[in-house]
Order: C-alpha cells, then sequence, then structure tokens
C-alpha cells in the first residue's frame, strides 16, 4: 500500500473522470461513493472499507467470511420499475491493501433495454438505446476512462 501511494497509484479515481478521493463527510475513499449500473456480486474476504447508503445516512457493510454481496444497479432498476432498487455504497480507505473480488452481470450485448422487464413501458435509457451494448460502451468510456476508447464499438 505505501509504495502503491508514492507511486500515486493507489487508485484509478481521480478529479480527471469527476469522482472525488475525499468524501462529503472528509473521509479518505478508496472508492468514490457510485451506484454501480447493472448487478454485481463482490466478495470482500475480511477487508472492511465498504460503506452502503440507507436513508441518507452511511453504514458499514459487516464482514462476513464466505459471503457474497449482490448489488442492484440503477439500469436494473429501471427495468424492473423499481422492484431491485439501486444501493449506492462507497470503500473508505482502510490505509491498506485492500482486496475484493466483484463481478458484473449483465444483460446479453443484444439484450433489449428499450422497455421495462416487468411492465413493457418505455424505459428512459431505451429512449436513446435500444439494445445493452452499445449503451454499455458508453457508459464504461464515461466511468472507466483508461479501459475503452471513444472507437471501441467500430
Amino acid at each position: 500500500y505505501k509504495e502503491r501511494i508514492e507511486m500515486n497509484i493507489v487508485g484509478i479515481y481521480s478529479e480527471v473522470s469527476g469522482y472525488s478521493t475525499v468524501s462529503e463527510d472528509g473521509q479518505d475513499l478508496a472508492v468514490p461513493s457510485h451506484v454501480d449500473t447493472t448487478i454485481t456480486l463482490l466478495t470482500t474476504y475480511n477487508n472492511g472499507g465498504l460503506q452502503a447508503m440507507f436513508k441518507d445516512s452511511w453504514y458499514d457493510i459487516p464482514l462476513i467470511l464466505g459471503s457474497i454481496l449482490f448489488m442492484s444497479g440503477w439500469l436494473i432498476t429501471e427495468l424492473t420499475d423499481g422492484l431491485l432498487p439501486s444501493l449506492r455504497h462507497r470503500v473508505v480507505d482502510i490505509k491498506r491493501d485492500r482486496y475484493s473480488l466483484p463481478f458484473f452481470m449483465n444483460p446479453s450485448f443484444n439484450a433489449d433495454i428499450s422497455q421495462s422487464w416487468t411492465s413493457g413501458k418505455e424505459t428512459e435509457t431505451g429512449k436513446t438505446y435500444k439494445t445493452f451494448g452499445p449503451w454499455q460502451v458508453v457508459q464504461l468510456h464515461r466511468d472507466e476512462p483508461l479501459l475503452l476508447t471513444s472507437t471501441s464499438l467500430f
């Protein structure tokens, strides 16, 4: 951790990507407050720092060794008419190496995201994108600017 701090490569987040590494309540963050886009399955092993927002307050996620955390993102909330609410979360910097294993579960590239899966109503996202793939490329370019380029779809 100390070596990565000195080399300034602790995290990929910076002011350039629109994220702040200091929270609104003054805590140092390893991962800024955000809502994922689809479904995230996460194991944190025995590492603290993960917090979730509930009713405008931050709460530590309890460490349960061997558990997997399910987090729904905002696109899933939209596609289910709010039946699966999204979870705002962040990671407080614990000042040592922290390991976790995320798995991002997404619809297929050609999945129709223009209509709710529960009611069939047009989604806000669907007004611009009919299928998941092109929408995801734009999201990844915005959220992970080092991962994709503007021509990744071609």
